[in-house]
């Protein structure tokens, strides 16, 4: 007993171990990797398709690497370096890579190159998914508005980087300029065997300040004591999603107190100071001079100060999902000494709680293998066989050579059965963790090995994508994206009881916001109780309220709804009988032979039935004052839909009146973004204020609610003007001043109801 709870306490103090997780990421891409084989970037227009790895698969190649197209640093002494270099004909194939769309990399190239003659490409890469595969980008929301490129040269040779020269602060000008890589532009110097050992005089310890080689000393520490795995895990704050349909203008993209170039360490921040009147500082990259208020705060406060209504969240895309799974499997293989196909069904049995697997199989491990389906096992590894002699006790088949399978279990049935009823478990009813053997009682679970040996590829994709599925919903606080197409999961840890103190709104990789409670869009700042009860009383009143209101009215007695069919003021009520006059609601027994000039008005019976009615009118007046403005908004919203298409096309035509870049443009996407988003949340403060009891914290949130709604319409109005009107500097600045008021409006108005929600405060007119 005493060496099974020690074996207990060693196999559960080393799966903790293991399961810890750490933010330390891989280091970015290192010489001899291959360049990555996808097809993303594009050149001049959206549909010129590049692949960088087929381009550079031969011969001398150069990659560079810019933060952003236009900046003062890219534009007047980074790629004019190149572009100027009297050896650039010696690096071969020279590409430039920017996080931007190819209309702005196309008129970057022609300002700067407009005959063409270095011969350089510019490529844009507007997903950021070539840089992310170099694992060279790096978060700078706070400045442009989402991911962007670290600067860096990559030299290539045959496909494969042989030098690197990544900025240690993303964005400076020191080791990938022109100058610094001069011995790497001229021809080879004798006695040189090859370019690897030519450009290895960069990577020396000498050519690394002091505070660089201490960060990386740490890090080679770290890496050397945790797995090199690349770690998959995304975590933000829905602030710091944004993009259609309801981007976020919140400049906060992270809720510690990181700078915005995420990782930096405290090491660098010295490294900064200590450079930052040296050339490439950030100074120079443009932004020593004041910046437009575009609803932001003062850098170093924004990064501090978490939003009251911000959540934390972390987002899976599939490959990230599997590899949580197979860590799992690994450890439970490891710890129990069972096959990995075993491990991965005694999880799926315990909802991939681990610990609990652990505890349980130490104590009775027979009853927990019989339980999850794993019971005593009666033959080999699985495989198909050819047995003289065997009658399929399905199909009842005999004939010689007919191939035959079992399970562990030892029920042997013909191929061609256990292929039908597989194909009818996975493709008809979804079954994929729970497949039993086809012996009538038996409970043996099917493997994934014994599987993919009977079925085809395209059910043995199908087979993995419903395990998938069941890791997710297995696990309380991950749910999968509601978008449409969209394959990645989110994690949360907001619980079900959280639910009415808080909003948790997340935002997966896909820009689609939504709630993480209830897995509706995106409803801050109403809670998901109400978000549940407005959209029911919606869905049975919004259609007939108004009818309703304007043709009928309700019985005396038994307040049923009647509708007055005839030119007679004498109604009787179908269900209760009760007898009444329509113009006065009086009983039609005091009326006596003058009911056409209804001279009983102020009978009292009539005037109890008219203050009942009242009631009933003015309380139907309320909702659909409520819902109306609910429903405006939500029709804007609609036709708002293809705004991002639209606003780019009036970003073009303002280009081509007024002559500004497309950077100078870029105040229209601002406001758009910042429409969309002001019009998602007023008409979600409708619903929320229908509920709301009256006192003064309801007056004050109303005040909040009217100063972002007249700032949004003045805003939307603006937005609206004809291009010859937008290309008035006066407007310009006009529209960034009244697109930040209206973020710094929004927020106001979220983080007061945030705040007051999950202090309970706010006083309800129903109880839920």
């Amino acid at each position: 007993m005493a060496s099974t709870m020690a074996l207990r306490r060693l196999a559960l103090s080393g799966s903790r171990s293991a399961r810890s997780f750490h933010s330390t990421s891989r280091a970015f891409v290192k010489v001899g990797d291959k360049i990555p084989n996808v097809d993303v970037l594009v050149e001049n227009s959206p549909g010129n398709k590049v692949n960088l790895a087929e381009e550079i698969k031969t011969g001398k190649s150069l990659i560079i690497g810019i933060p952003a197209a236009f900046s003062p640093s890219c534009s007047n002494s980074h790629i004019p370096g190149y572009i100027k270099h009297k050896d650039l004909k010696n690096a071969g194939k020279v590409f430039v890579v920017a996080v931007n769309d190819p209309f702005v990399t196309k008129a970057w190239a022609e300002s700067l190159d407009p005959s063409g003659s270095s011969g350089i490409r510019f490529l844009g890469d507007p997903t950021a998914k070539f840089t992310e595969a170099l694992d060279l980008a790096f978060d700078g929301t706070a400045i442009f508005g989402g991911a962007r490129s670290k600067r860096y040269a990559l030299e290539v040779k045959d496909g494969k980087v042989t030098a690197l020269h990544v900025e240690p602060d993303n964005t400076g000008l020191d080791v990938s300029a022109a100058e610094k890589l001069a011995r790497s532009l001229t021809s080879y110097v004798p006695g040189i065997s090859s370019p690897s050992d030519e450009f290895k005089h960069l990577l020396t310890i000498d050519n690394i300040p002091s505070q660089t080689r201490k960060r990386k000393a740490a890090e080679a520490t770290v890496s050397s004591e945790q797995p090199s795995k690349r770690s998959s895990r995304r975590v933000a704050s829905a602030a710091a999603k944004e993009g259609p349909p309801t981007p976020l203008t919140n400049g906060t993209p992270m809720d510690s107190e990181d700078d915005f170039m995420s990782g930096m360490s405290s090491d660098q921040d010295d490294m900064l100071q200590e450079s930052e009147n040296e050339e490439g500082s950030a100074d120079d990259f443009g932004f020593d001079e004041p910046e437009p208020d575009l609803g932001f705060e003062p850098k170093d406060e924004a990064q501090r100060k978490k939003k009251s209504f911000d959540i934390n969240f972390t987002v899976y895309h599939p490959e990230d999902i599997q590899a949580q799974q197979d860590d799992l499997i690994d450890e439970v293989n490891m710890i129990l000494d069972i096959r990995k196909e075993d491990a991965a069904i005694l999880l799926r049995h315990f909802r991939w709680n681990k610990e609990r697997l652990i505890e349980d199989y130490m104590d009775h491990p027979k009853q927990v293998l019989e339980a999850a389906g794993l019971g005593p096992s009666k033959t080999g590894p699985p495989k198909l066989e050819v047995i003289p002699g065997f009658v399929c006790d399905i199909c009842c088949e005999d004939e010689e050579g007919l191939q035959s399978f079992a399970m562990k279990c030892g029920h042997r049935f013909c191929v061609d059965c256990y292929r039908h009823y597989l194909t009818q478990k996975i493709k008809e009813e979804g079954e994929a963790a729970r497949i039993q053997c086809p012996a009538d009682g038996c409970k043996r679970i099917m493997d994934a090995r014994s599987l993919d040996l009977l079925v085809t590829a395209n059910l043995q994709h199908r087979y993995h994508e419903l395990l998938t599925r069941t890791y997710v919903e297995d696990k309380e606080l991950i749910k999968w994206c509601p978008a449409p197409d969209c394959e990645n999961a989110i994690e949360c840890g907001i619980k079900k009881k959280d639910l009415d103190k808080v909003v948790p709104t997340v935002a997966c990789d896909c820009k689609h916001r939504f709630c993480f409670g209830c897995a509706l869009a995106d409803h801050q700042p109403a809670p998901c109780e109400l978000v549940k009860r407005w959209l029911k009383k919606c869905a049975d009143d919004s259609e007939t309220a108004n009818w309703i209101s304007a043709n009928t009215k309700e019985c005396p007695r038994c307040n049923s709804t009647i509708e007055k069919n005839g030119g007679c003021n004498h109604m009787t009520c179908r269900k209760c009988k009760h007898e009444f006059c329509w113009m006065c609601m009086g009983l039609w027994s005091e009326h006596g032979t003058s009911w056409y000039n209804c001279n009983r008005f102020e009978e009292k019976s009539g005037s109890e039935a008219r203050d009942a009615q009242a009631k009933s009118r003015v309380s139907l007046e309320r909702y659909l004052h409520y819902y109306n403005r609910y429903a405006n908004h939500e029709q804007s919203a609609k036709l708002d839909k293809d705004i991002y298409h639209k606003t780019e096309k009036k970003m073009i035509q303002l280009q081509s009146a007024s002559g500004m870049s497309w950077i100078e443009v870029q105040y229209l996407n601002s406001a758009s973004q910042a429409l969309q988003t002001c019009r998602q949340t007023l008409k979600w403060t409708y619903a929320f204020a229908f509920y709301l009891a009256r006192n003064n914290l309801t007056e004050m949130f109303e005040d909040n609610q009217k100063d972002l709604e007249m700032a949004v319409e003045a805003l939307s109005e603006m937005f609206e003007k004809p291009v010859t009107d937008l290309a008035n500097p006066a407007l310009k600045v006009e529209i960034m001043d009244k697109t930040s008021y209206c973020n710094k409006r929004r927020v106001i108005l979220l983080a007061d109801t945030a705040e007051n929600l999950a202090n309970g405060v706010w006083s309800w007119s129903i109880n839920f």
